[in-house]
């Protein structure tokens, strides 16, 4: 195993606990980690605006990948450069609008860094809970096909979990050539275009910053998380993480994301 310069970390289920708080632990390990000249990637489905408050609490310049990969920053000392871009297309997009205006379903549409939605009876609770989950800022719009035409960054269509898996199946059968869908939180079928995923940002990050992938740790704990621990030189799932993703990995934390499982997989594969 080579020496390892670039970390890249999930949030939610790995880097944070249950209750959303960074354990001290965590923040300390990459602290020295970031000292020693580690680059530190955060990596989420979440928009750029709200990934950077995680970073502020970490208190360490990272670079972000955000919406699964779709779109990955530089850090701030370097103006935070949009380092990759991967909007949906346009035709993909306008396919779940309709879907969910005919269904109920609610579908976020991030476009430009904001996130877009309409309200409604059905979506309402979602809209609650991802408000709830992420801090979030929805701008509800009477009318998504006004998007019509727009390339979003990503969509995600959230609903129950049966519900969320059975779509799942369904829309990778019918679309699995024109999009990419994972699941993270058990709401959320998560849409990107083709070949986007967490993986393939550490590859585009890795060139950028000249680093190896095999110099390359990825750190996860859903399946959203599974190309991202493929992609990674040393690929470490949380004890937390489901079977599918564990199998994804070379390694499995003994503690869980409550336990500071990140200053562990830290202290053992980048500072030991």
């Amino acid at each position: 195993m080579k020496k390892i310069r670039l970390v890249a970390l999930d949030i939610d289920g790995t880097l944070l606990d249950d209750q959303k708080r960074l354990p001290p632990a965590n923040r300390e390990a990459l602290e020295a980690a970031s000292r020693r000249g580690v680059i530190i990637a955060i990596a989420s489905g979440r928009m750029i605006p709200r990934i950077e408050p995680i970073e502020d609490l970490l208190g360490i310049d990272c670079v972000l990948i955000a919406y699964n990969g779709g779109k990955v920053a530089g850090r701030r000392q370097e103006g935070r450069p949009i380092i990759v871009h991967r909007p949906l297309p346009a035709d993909v997009a306008e396919f779940f609008i309709n879907y969910s205006r005919e269904t109920g379903y609610l579908l976020n549409f991030y476009h430009e860094d904001r996130l877009y939605a309409e309200d409604g009876p059905r979506r309402r609770p979602f809209i609650d809970l991802y408000t709830a989950r992420t801090g979030a800022e929805f701008h509800l719009e009477p009318d998504l096909r006004r998007f019509l035409g727009i390339a979003p960054t990503k969509l995600i269509l959230l609903t129950d979990r049966v519900d969320r898996d059975r779509l799942h199946d369904e829309f990778q059968k019918k679309l699995g050539q024109r999009a990419f869908f994972t699941k993270s939180e058990p709401e959320y079928l998560e849409i990107m275009a083709p070949g986007v995923d967490k993986g393939s940002a550490l590859v585009d990050i890795a060139r950028h910053y000249g680093t190896g992938l095999d110099e390359t740790m990825g750190v996860g704990d859903a399946e959203n998380d599974i190309e991202l621990l493929r992609a990674a030189g040393w690929g470490v799932a949380m004890a937390n993480s489901p079977p599918e993703v564990k199998a994804a990995a070379k390694a499995v934390t003994v503690r869980t994301n409550n336990e500071g499982g990140v200053a562990e997989a830290i202290d053992r594969w980048v500072l030991g």
